[in-house]
């Protein structure tokens, strides 16, 4: 039930605290300090009234897959079995023998799970297209078509989730006719990393070597072992490293992925809360230049962003002229790789903040992943329609609306003529 009760409060934690910091934010719901972990939380979209004579017709949709186990089996299997080896040296606390039995029960339900979809992030995505489906009738009432178009990356987890949302919304509106792609000829704009993979691994090492560095786990360490120097010993050895920060980034990010399932046991009580903002400061550094708008990195990044944007104006032109009859929605599945760039070329606000790594201890001002990119984190463009064929544009984050710096009289509705001229000006190789 705890549990519970901080997901329903996600959402709330992330959109309606800005006015707090990230230390305060994370001190009063710990799953936030997740970053990319971070659970979608339910939300209620605020009814918003079009104006007069508006009605939707179209919808333009990313969305990154639902939430996940991690990604490499190791993840899980090397600290189970490293406590395991420490337990049986008789080198655990008690408190590091609680630490034991849950792993060993996080890496018993995750074996062979690396990376898939749980059953949280399947609901994820059928609760966001019931709402979608509820919400805007008008665009899957047949009166302008009844097909949708669906691209996902090759993924699986990607693939599931583009099932889990589909299927939802034809049991809502069974007359639509859907069309499912998943396959490389897409990536480019359902998983755009070409221009990230010339910088990614000089960006990683960057912050990782950061992360080693400032990385304080000697207190955590003597909590849950009773011989510092066998655990030094023996967390080098299993990571293969001669720093021990590893471990403790492992735990956390153990402690922050059970969020995006419904019955593991929780890790939040083995760290302080110090502890806890340190490694979320930590990973949200790495986040943001791998993937985020940094000076260093971010205008090579903010290319893929711009591969994805362009496919979002194309296929919008071809709608409203007619070109592509039929169809009321595009909907893309992917990852927080493509959803971060995209924010950030948009310059949607409190998504793309500019620092250099020279000054990244003030990153937690401008820039949150655990804001950003949490599971099934998804932008949607909603289109609206006058008799007079004048066209205007909601934009969502999360089912948010979200500003941009594009003149409107009429917020949270652009107009498309305005928004396109601007979504085109960004998409120049020269903009940033």
């Amino acid at each position: 039930m705890k549990r519970v009760l901080l997901l329903l409060c996600a959402v709330g934690a992330l959109f309606a605290s800005y006015g707090q910091t990230m230390r305060e934010q994370i001190a009063a719901n710990p799953n936030l300090a997740g970053g990319i972990y971070t659970a979608y939380g339910v939300t209620e979209q605020p009814k918003v009234t079009a104006p007069r004579g508006y009605k939707p017709f179209y919808i333009s949709h990313y969305g990154r897959h639902g939430s996940r186990y991690q990604t490499a089996q190791e993840k899980y299997d090397l600290p189970a079995q490293m406590l395991e080896q420490a337990h049986k040296d008789g080198r655990l606390t008690e408190l590091g023998c609680d630490l034991m039995r849950r792993v060993r029960i996080i890496a018993d339900d995750a074996h062979l799970r690396a990376g898939d979809l749980s059953q949280r992030g399947e609901r994820e995505q059928q609760g966001i297209a019931e709402r979608m489906a509820t919400l805007y009738a008008d665009v899957f009432s047949g009166k302008n078509g009844n097909h949708i178009t669906t691209f996902s990356s090759p993924s699986v987890r990607s693939v599931v989730s583009m099932a889990a949302f589909t299927e939802r919304l034809k049991e809502i509106h069974p007359h639509l006719s859907i069309t499912r792609y998943a396959s490389a000829h897409d990536i480019h704009f359902t998983r755009p990393e070409e221009n990230m993979n010339t910088y990614y691994k000089t960006a990683r090492a960057m912050a990782k070597q950061y992360q080693q560095e400032q990385t304080r786990d000697k207190e955590f360490i003597c909590r849950i072992f009773n011989d510092y120097d066998y655990a030094v010993k023996l967390i080098c050895q299993a990571y293969n490293s001669s720093s021990t920060y590893g471990f403790m980034g492992n735990m956390h990010d153990l402690a922050m992925i059970v969020q995006n399932f419904d019955n593991l046991p929780e890790l939040h009580h083995f760290f302080t809360e110090p502890e806890r903002y340190q490694m979320w400061h930590l990973f949200n550094i790495r986040r943001y230049l791998t993937y985020g708008p940094s000076i260093d990195f971010g205008d090579i990044r903010a290319l893929d962003g711009k591969s994805l944007l362009r496919d979002i104006i194309q296929r919008a032109d071809d709608i409203i002229s007619g070109k592509s009859q039929n169809e009321v929605a595009t909907l893309r599945f992917g990852h927080d790789s493509a959803v971060i760039p995209l924010l950030a070329v948009l310059h949607a606000e409190g998504c793309d903040g500019r620092i250099s790594f020279a000054d990244i201890e003030r990153l937690p001002e401008v820039w949150c992943d655990s804001r950003i990119t949490s599971m099934s984190v998804n932008v949607q463009f909603i289109f609206y329609r006058n008799r007079q064929g004048d066209v205007l544009v909601r934009l969502l984050h999360s089912e948010r609306d979200i500003r941009i710096p594009v003149h409107t009289d009429s917020y949270p509705f652009y107009k498309w003529s305005d928004l396109r001229t601007y979504c085109l000006a960004q998409c120049q190789p020269d903009a940033k």
